[in-house]
């Protein structure tokens, strides 16, 4: 019989134990320069932009950046590429969603 405490398996979001959350995050593929990279939680990130009506172009680079930093190490030397891959991936997401 294994015995773990109920706090490995529940996380507290504002303050409540809830379910662990972030399990059901789940990792998107990005094409970053010449390399696929799985990015950790980009479809919640899309998801938020998009409800609140913002298009790519409305997006500032640096502004994705530090969201996907949240859960995803991104190397600064290349920075650029991820802002650039990250812009043109959810502008395919806005597009396939805004019909």
């Amino acid at each position: 019989m294994i015995n773990i405490s109920m706090d490995g398996v529940l996380a507290r979001k504002n303050g409540k134990k809830d379910c662990y959350y972030e399990w059901t995050v789940g990792f998107c593929q990005v094409k970053v320069g010449k390399c696929s990279m799985e990015v950790k939680g980009l479809d919640e990130i899309f998801h938020d932009y998009f409800e609140k009506g913002m298009t790519a172009e409305e997006i500032e680079g640096s502004e994705m950046i530090k969201n996907v930093r949240r859960q995803n190490f991104i190397p600064e030397d290349i920075e650029d590429l991820y802002e650039e891959a990250l812009i043109k991936e959810y502008k395919r997401y806005f597009e396939s969603r805004k019909k």
